[in-house]
Formats: C-alpha cells, structure tokens, sequence
C-alpha cells in the first residue's frame, strides 16, 4: 500500500520535471529573433469595452477589432469617429480608456533618443485616461511630451504638438518636450497644465471649464473591470486585409523615434505597387524609406570563363 501511494505521488512529480527540461530545452534551442517574437506575442492586456470603430495594425495586417481581442507590443490602435470609445484594460489591472479620433501604439520600442523612460503607450493623437492599478506606476510618451509616476487617473489629450493633462486623481510628472529643454513638471491631484510646443508650459491648481466639458463623456464614469467576462476565451480581431499607405501613413510621417521604431515591420511593403506609390510621394516625409526603395540592384552574375575548348581555338 505504501509503494502504491509512493508510485503514485511520484508519478505525476517526474511528469512535471520532465515537462519542465522540455521546456527549459526549448527555450535553449530559440534563436534571438523566434524570443523576441514570443515575447511580442505575449498578451498585454485586451480590449473590454469597444463603442463605433476601431482599427488593430499588427505587422503588416489590418484588422478590425472587436470586444475581447488581446493586445500585444507593438500593435498600433486607430479609434475613428467622433464617439467613439474603447476601454483597454491591461494585466496588471491598470486600464486606459480611448476617445474618439485617438492613435495609440502599446509599449512601441523606440530608438535611442526616446528610450528614457519604458512607455506603455504612444499617443499619437486624441483622447486618453489612464487609470494605473495600485501599486504599478505609469509611463507613456507623445510627440510632445513624457509623462511618468501616473500612480492613479489622469486625462490627456495630445494634438500636433500641444496638449492638455489633468491629473484626476494622484501625482504625475510631465516633461513637455518643446520647446527643447522644457524642465518637468510635477502636477498634483486636481493640477492641469498646458502646453503649445512654441511657449512657456502653463499651470493651474485645477482644470478649466472648457477642457472640463470637452473631455468625452465616457470618461466621466469609473467603469468596472470586464477582463474575467473573456478570461478563457479566444476572441479574434476580424482580419480586414493588408496595411495600405493611408493606413500607416500618419505612423510614417510621425517623429524620427517612432518612424524608425516600425521601419522593419512595414519594411516588405514596399513591394506594393501602393504602398511603394505613397512612399515616394512623400519622402521628405520619412527619409529613411530612401535606402529600401532605392537599394542597389545586385550584382549580375559573371560570365562563365572560357573553358579548355575555347582556349584551344586560340
């Protein structure tokens, strides 16, 4: 009775270390590039709550999301219209909430010159509000400006390069980025500052009426978590095609930091006649694309020398 207990108490334990080396010995085996790629492919977070349209580019495919599709690094969000709404909510219970005409990309790997703080998002332009869990703290770029330390709510919207923040809830700093060498700023809960890219930073002890009113509606609510309604499933964004230019042409047109950050990515379309089109008509625009779409041809191959029969005639 005792060896039986024994072999059966044993059993499942050598199943779990065989599991375990198996794994071990697969992540040995994974090249550099099949690492990164599971770690892009690990979800972030997921979307629970979508109203209107919302767009997903991840690699170089278009999808449109829905309700309960996960997030990974790197994939860009395009929320349209002008109600629009969508409710992000992350694995460590911090949550972001979308308004209409609102770009984002989640935790994008940005080059050198940006990579000072460890952004969980890149807000291209519109509307956020950024509920951090307790405990994490948050850090999130723009075009024109850093913001880290969210410890609790704060709403921001970002045009160009100006851009408004209200700390709802807790202190944050913020570090406008124009005009160059704009010291940070630290806001306390209730502060608002904003900031036009060619002036001074300007700060209130608290937010004005009229970027009060104009803040979306959804926002003004504290919505509750919907993350364990799709706990286990697995919902997938609707694929709509592939990236067209339109599609990623205000992602190629945005700072060095972010072009170059989704150079490689979008890098094999430019084999599409499309794609290829739009990015010629505006390379000043992204300079970068210039060594992809004008690479040197290769080399032809040279001729076969003249073999011993040749050489003989002579």
């Amino acid at each position: 009775m005792h060896s039986l207990f024994a072999t059966r108490l044993c059993a499942p334990i050598a199943l779990a270390a065989r599991h375990a080396a198996c794994l071990l010995l697969f992540l040995v085996c994974l090249t550099p590039t099949q690492l990164t790629q599971a770690a892009q492919s690990t979800p972030l977070g997921l979307v629970s709550l979508l109203e209107g349209d919302a767009v997903l580019l991840r690699d170089n495919a278009k999808f449109a999301l829905v309700e309960g599709a996960s997030l990974q690094r790197d994939d860009i969000i395009e929320l349209g219209g002008k109600k629009g709404f969508m409710l992000l909510e992350f694995t460590d219970g911090s949550s972001v909430a979308l308004g209409p005409a609102t770009s984002v990309q989640l935790a994008p790997r940005l080059s050198a010159e940006r990579t000072k703080i460890e952004a969980r998002l890149y807000l291209l332009q519109g509307w956020l509000k950024v509920s951090a869990a307790k405990g994490s703290s948050w850090a999130l770029s723009s075009s024109s400006f850093d913001l880290t330390g969210l410890t609790q709510d704060a709403v921001i919207f970002s045009q160009g390069n100006s851009g408004q923040i209200f700390a709802e809830a807790g202190d944050l700093n913020l570090r406008p980025l124009l005009p160059a060498g704009t010291a940070a700023v630290k806001l306390t809960s209730g502060g608002f500052l904003t900031w036009s890219g060619s002036g001074k930073p300007e700060l209130a002890q608290r937010a004005p009426a009229g970027f009060l009113q104009n803040i979306p509606k959804a926002f003004q609510d504290k919505l509750p978590s919907r993350a364990a309604f799709f706990k286990g499933k697995d919902i997938k964004p609707n694929r709509l095609g592939e990236v067209s230019y339109a599609d990623a042409q205000a992602w190629l047109n945005a700072e060095p930091a972010v072009r170059k950050a989704n150079l490689n990515r979008w890098k094999a379309l430019a084999r599409s006649p499309e794609f290829r089109k739009g990015l010629l008509a505006d390379i000043k625009s992204h300079p970068e694309w210039e060594s992809i779409l004008f690479a040197p041809q290769a080399a032809s191959a040279p001729q076969k020398s003249a073999g011993p029969e040749a050489a003989a005639k002579y």
